[in-house]
């Protein structure tokens, strides 16, 4: 059997992995069924070498960062999920961060602030993996992680080769990549450009942006944060709240009443009930103003 090859070579590389657990474990809904198998590589060969493994037995993979905007489907996911929370390794070089994939954009913020780097501010709050954030090219505040970039490492699983991407390589637009066309891209690590500032000045503006994120944000309940980008001359969050959709449920899942922007679980959603209102959502905005939302939450089925 195709999963019993892939266990054998997890035991014979010792790399860490769970058998049929549930997915909810691994987002930030807390929501989903079970996945044959997660596995934690801790070093990028092993990430890599594990890819071609599972591809060589026909199996579907899902690489997962920290799981902040992802979701899977409450069936479960009949593959194997490869977590890169073990490739976390941050290294920071003159006014140059070099971050694994698995990196929390958090730990980033901080290195960058315990080394008088300004420039990744905007993004202190944000739960996810830089290489979360740069597949989706990770905006808040009328920034986004496309400016700070300067290349990245990246597996092709096509043609199984490492390759440096330099910034214009990425394929960056708005909350876009390439890496969200072609999924043979694999972002391994990132290397952020940064500017030497006074650290206290770095501190203020983190502070104060994390403040608004608490004030205008339900932190206080599972969620994947902003739901759909950002239409073309409005804002998601601006159409849903006058459609009068705050607080709107299908069964634990709610459009929040803090912000309209994010679907939240009220502590016992499902993945059915979130997809389902996620869509409710697209077609009353589709009907009530001709503007269709586009998701940037994934749903694995």
């Amino acid at each position: 059997m195709p999963f019993s090859a892939i266990v054998f070579y997890l035991d014979k590389n010792n790399i860490e992995y769970e058998i049929n657990k549930k997915t909810s474990s691994l987002v930030s809904y807390k929501v989903g069924g079970e996945a044959k198998i997660i596995a934690y590589p801790s070093k990028i060969d092993e990430l890599c070498n594990l890819i071609v493994k599972i591809k060589e037995n026909k199996i579907r993979f899902f690489l997962l960062g920290n799981g902040t905007n992802t979701y899977f489907s409450d069936r479960g996911f009949d593959g194997v999920i490869v977590s890169t929370k073990k490739l976390n390794r941050i290294i920071v070089s003159g006014n140059r961060i070099t971050a694994m994939c698995g990196a929390l954009i958090n730990n980033i913020c901080l290195s960058a602030l315990s080394n008088s780097l300004s420039g990744m501010e905007f993004m202190y709050g944000i739960p996810g993996s830089v290489g979360g954030a740069v597949y989706m090219n990770a905006k808040a505040y009328e920034k986004s992680i496309s400016e700070i970039v300067e290349k990245s490492l990246i597996f092709d699983t096509g043609t199984l080769k490492y390759i440096d991407f330099s910034k214009k390589e990425h394929g960056f637009f708005k909350k876009d990549s390439i890496f969200m066309k072609n999924h043979n891209l694999l972002i391994l690590e990132t290397s952020l450009i940064l500017n030497q500032e006074n650290r206290e000045q770095i501190s203020l503006k983190m502070n104060d942006l994390i403040q608004k994120r608490i004030k205008s944000q339900p932190l206080n309940l599972p969620n994947a944060g902003s739901v759909f980008k950002r239409p073309k001359n409005n804002y998601a969050s601006r159409l849903i709240d006058e459609a009068g959709l705050k607080g709107f449920r299908i069964g634990g899942a709610e459009v929040s009443k803090k912000h309209a922007g994010f679907i939240v679980n009220t502590g016992n959603a499902t993945a059915t009930d979130i997809y389902a209102l996620t869509n409710k959502v697209k077609e009353i905005i589709k009907n009530k103003f001709g503007i269709e939302l586009v998701e940037e939450i994934i749903y694995v089925e």
